[in-house]
């Protein structure tokens, strides 16, 4: 077994400190693009977008605001409305957006179910809702949450806008 020479073995360890540092000034400058804070997601309206005898999809626009110092870029997203508890539609956010940093921006996701579930509850008013989701990072496909909730009034989903907080 022959040992290397002092000299390349002083070599070798100086390329293998440089490839840390050059490893951890990457992994901090990743780091960094990640968001710091969860968006703020507020449903600003949601519009009936097609009915029809089994199911129904509603526009649900929302605005992101975004509390972190650096854009939020989200390549995808997911958002599932609950009714009193029940899981009523779900659709998904399917172009790339960007939410400037300390700024805000409006998103419009169709969320797709049967809305014929709620026609016992239309004589009471607004109904609680929340949406639940999630925006996905780009470039490290991280998985960012949001939910939002409020009262939703029926008529609006009969064919005017629905009231939202």
């Amino acid at each position: 077994m022959s040992t290397l020479p002092r000299s390349l073995k002083k070599a070798m360890g100086r390329l293998l400190a440089r490839f840390g540092l050059v490893g951890a000034i990457l992994l901090l400058a990743a780091c960094s693009m990640l968001p710091g804070h969860a968006p703020k997601v507020q449903i600003v309206n949601v519009a009936p977008q097609s009915v029809g005898l089994l199911s129904q999809t509603l526009l649900l626009t929302l605005q992101v605001s975004n509390p972190n110092d650096s854009t939020l870029r989200a390549k995808a997203g997911e958002a599932r409305l609950w009714v009193r508890g029940r899981e009523i539609a779900y659709g998904l956010l399917a172009q790339p957006i960007a939410v400037p940093a300390y700024g805000s921006t409006r998103i419009q996701i169709p969320v797709t179910g049967n809305f014929l579930q709620l026609l016992g509850d239309l004589g009471n008013g607004g109904l609680p809702y929340q949406v639940k989701g999630y925006l996905v990072t780009d470039p490290f496909a991280v998985r960012v949450p949001f939910q939002a909730q409020g009262n939703l009034h029926l008529p609006g989903l009969l064919g005017e806008n629905a009231s939202a907080p």
